[in-house]
């Protein structure tokens, strides 16, 4: 592994609470606080932007990881990808088109990533699964319970995928909600 990894997987963990803070502010926010309201309006207005980042982030780490880092996905981390590559391309269509049409699209994919992460959490700590993934004793498969990251005792490459989608997830469910 490169010298310079664990500063990396470090600087994606603080990443990721900075991301769990923002979904918890903005959580907040839809709850207790009517569309004008500062913390949405701004959430509103970056939507596109923030989600277009974030999943053009989710897909080149991805790649990043197993293709750079050399880190073998396993069968959740691939369908986990399956959801997030088309919200990049989705969010950017987006922001070069200006269609909103492809809101609904991308609350769907959100929705379906949060399933397989949360899943990939349960498995990676020790739950039970019948994909042949979960079991250790299957050496041509890579564990789903492998952890590549293990940043502050629970940040890991599924925790990343799940915060990203949450917060795409409440960033178009802020967008759609306020401009009804």
């Amino acid at each position: 592994m490169p010298a310079y990894l664990e500063n990396f997987n470090q600087l994606l963990a603080y990443g990721t609470i900075l991301i769990q803070i923002a979904i918890l502010v903005l959580a907040v926010a839809l709850i207790f606080f009517p569309k004008t309201n500062q913390i949405r309006v701004f959430f509103k207005e970056y939507t596109f932007s923030f989600g277009f980042l974030l999943a053009l982030g989710g897909v080149l780490l991805s790649l990043f990881y197993s293709e750079v880092i050399g880190f073998p996905p396993c069968e959740l981390c691939w369908i986990n990808r399956i959801f997030i590559y088309p919200q990049a391309i989705l969010l950017g269509m987006e922001l070069y088109k200006r269609d909103k049409s492809i809101v609904d699209h991308s609350i769907v994919l959100a929705l379906l990533s949060i399933i397989t992460s949360i899943f990939h959490v349960y498995t990676e700590n020790g739950g039970e699964s019948a994909l042949p993934c979960s079991s250790p004793t299957v050496v041509t498969q890579v564990s789903c319970a492998t952890r590549y990251v293990y940043e502050f005792g629970y940040v890991t490459i599924p925790v990343m995928a799940l915060t990203m989608s949450l917060f795409i997830l409440l960033l178009l469910v802020n967008y759609k909600h306020s401009t009804r």
